[in-house]
């Protein structure tokens, strides 16, 4: 099996929808399901991945979605894991990044990692709020910036340090 952590997603109307999919069900090497979070990393063709706690050292990405291709992901999505036999895809977990209010990222490296909000960082973010029902990065009610999912309608706000 072949594993890879980039994909282009295709247009928001073309996407079948695979509610209650879960890696056990396409054969995937970990065996997760939407709300879950993994530890990514490697190098796009030849990608690591486990099982994390959400908000733990080890996890860098949340499951969004499982899914038959990477091409079904939204098209805001920070990441997509997916395996191939043979050169066809065998499933994909569609990822965002871990966020966790009051916890913070360094995401200047190959994958986005959980430092100490006092370390030195490349990029570091630090994360205030999660906003839903919104794609406006200007409701931040404490940060000047954030992250958009447009697409899924809501808002990471952030401080940079």
């Amino acid at each position: 099996m072949l594993a890879s952590t980039t994909a282009t997603p295709a247009p928001a109307s073309s996407r079948p929808t695979t509610a209650g999919t879960t890696a056990a069900d396409l054969d995937l090497e970990v065996d997760v399901e939407p709300g879950d979070c993994v530890a990514l990393g490697g190098a796009v063709d030849d990608a690591t991945i486990d099982n994390a706690d959400c908000g733990s050292r080890t996890s860098n990405y949340k499951v969004v979605d499982v899914v038959t291709s990477s091409d079904e992901c939204s098209g805001d999505i920070d990441q997509t894991y997916f395996e191939t036999l043979w050169g066809v895809e065998t499933g994909a977990l569609c990822l965002d990044i871990d966020w966790k209010v009051g916890e913070c990222m360094d995401l200047g490296g190959e994958d986005p990692q959980r430092i100490d909000c006092s370390a030195t960082a490349i990029l570091g973010e630090k994360v205030s709020e999660i906003l839903t029902g919104t794609s406006d990065v200007n409701e931040c009610s404490s940060s000047d910036a954030g992250y958009v999912y447009e697409e899924r309608n809501f808002v990471v706000c952030t401080d940079s340090f």
